[in-house]
């Protein structure tokens, strides 16, 4: 096998991310957005101790139950000219995998991921539940980034054939994605099937707008340019919209041509409560944290999570996916009443709305938090909501844990660390401390094998529940209740 050789390949089953897999040989051939069933031709990206990674080209043969993928960009990409619905072939936006199967066969496809990935660790006493499905399979994501860049992706076909004719490649203004992998180069999307509908019609209205502000589009590439990223949020309970325009230096556009632009929304039940401006004058091609100019409106947004209210302001973090996070809150609800807990640990708490959703079952809620503006929203969430017996702190686990279990003993440590996992120094110390019960809440079902192996030493299974938050996707969410033996 090698390098850039393309490759006809059977997709026989599912890695732990999601990613078709098939056997070429002795070889294991990684294809991420391929689908069990199908036969593809794939060119081979990476290859190393007979695992290579490979990129679909085509469909030869498609799964007899596949379906028509509802997003025209899912799949190969449109070039500057093309129009229409893809091949289902997706090399370009990164942001959905699975549109080409029916919703409950993605259910058990996450069912298979978790199990396969628990089942050697758990044996065959304990039951892994199916998967919790999400409200709505489309429409779910109540926040997007979206950049601005002058570089589109192009299929493999048309890009040799721009190469064998010596012709440039295409530059320009384009609106949409990273393709995966490139933070040069965007899929330009004019409409996303993953955005509910107060989402889609600011976008629709931002995307008309914005060539007539004036500025060039940055280039990560040369690190000149102006418009640089574009980030919306919708509260799903609420309506209210947030519009975040973050830019380089070096423009000084009308805003007043995009706020009245913006009056064209009309939307029953939606309406737009916040407009931000931020810069961004680094290399790197993140929004950064800039404070916000508020250009009109107030500087958050309002949602509502298992009967709380809570404020969202431009950078804080909150679940994508707003009804099924509830699901996913309901479940930690159900295992943490079985602990009859006083004092609940919420690590890596965010904006603190689990330890605010459990503050009910509880006497006295703590939360360890490492970056402090996400402590300040939920102090000031609790606040908003009057609740009294939750406090946050700012620092990272390890540090801060030891010292307030030493003034409040733990009863019940909640953990929901980053998709990475924890942190070898934060496991350590909740292998140290023997807390009587914990709940792990993992987005990553890798990392939360890694984790419980040493973990298991110590706690026995109470119960497991995968929950879909991100359907189209490979990505589950799954809540492990763990007890003290």
């Amino acid at each position: 096998m090698k390098k850039n050789e393309t490759l006809e390949l059977n997709i026989t089953e599912l890695g732990p991310a999601g990613q078709g897999l098939a056997h070429h040989g002795d070889w294991q051939v990684q294809v991420p957005y391929a689908l069990p069933g199908q036969k593809v031709t794939a060119r081979i990206l990476k290859r190393r101790q007979k695992k290579a990674e490979g990129r679909i080209q085509s469909v030869v043969e498609p799964r007899p139950d596949q379906i028509q993928a509802a997003c025209k960009h899912f799949g190969q990409p449109p070039n500057e000219n093309s129009e229409g619905l893809s091949d289902g072939i997706s090399n370009g936006c990164g942001g959905c995998a699975w549109q080409q199967a029916d919703y409950g066969l993605q259910l058990q496809w996450k069912h298979q991921i978790v199990s396969g990935l628990l089942r050697p660790l758990l044996g065959e006493s304990i039951e892994i539940p199916t998967v919790l499905p999400s409200p709505r399979p489309f429409g779910y994501r109540n926040k997007f980034e979206l950049s601005f860049g002058d570089k589109i992706y192009l299929s493999d076909e048309r890009y040799l054939a721009l190469r064998q004719a010596k012709e440039p490649m295409p530059r320009g203004d384009y609106l949409g994605f990273h393709v995966p992998g490139s933070f040069g180069t965007l899929v330009d999307v004019h409409r996303c099937e993953l955005m509910p509908a107060g989402l889609q019609a600011l976008y629709k209205i931002v995307r008309q707008v914005w060539p007539k502000l004036g500025g060039e589009v940055y280039s990560p590439r040369f690190h000149t340019g102006y418009w640089r990223h574009l980030v919306f949020r919708q509260g799903m309970r609420t309506g209210e919209l947030m519009l975040h325009l973050n830019t380089a230096d070096g423009h000084s556009p009308d805003w007043q041509i995009l706020l009245d632009a913006l009056k064209d929304f009309d939307l029953p039940d939606h309406h737009i409560r916040s407009v931000l401006h931020s810069e961004h004058t680094g290399d790197a091609q993140i929004v950064g944290h800039q404070p916000p100019i508020l250009l009109q409106g107030e500087a958050r947004i309002s949602d509502r999570l298992c009967g709380l209210e809570f404020d969202i302001s431009p950078y804080a973090f909150f679940q994508t996916n707003t009804e099924a996070a509830e699901i996913l809150y309901q479940q930690i609800q159900r295992f943490a009443s079985q602990c009859q807990a006083k004092t609940i640990y919420d690590l890596y708490s965010g904006t603190g709305t689990i330890g605010m959703v459990l503050a009910g079952q509880a006497e006295r809620v703590f939360g360890i938090e490492e970056i402090a503006s996400a402590v300040s929203d939920a102090r000031a969430n609790a606040e908003r909501n009057g609740i009294h017996n939750c406090s946050f702190e700012a620092g990272k686990v390890e540090a801060l844990l030891p010292e307030l279990v030493a003034q409040h003993p733990a009863d019940l440590v909640i953990i929901d660390p980053p998709r990475a996992g924890l942190h070898p120094k934060a496991l350590k110390t909740l292998l140290d401390l023997q807390a009587p019960a914990l709940i792990y809440v993992s987005c990553n079902p890798s990392a939360l094998a890694r984790d419980l192996e040493p973990l298991l030493d110590l706690y026995r299974v109470e119960g497991i529940q995968p929950v879909d938050l991100f359907p189209q996707t490979g990505h589950v969410e799954t809540v492990v209740a763990l007890k003290l033996k």
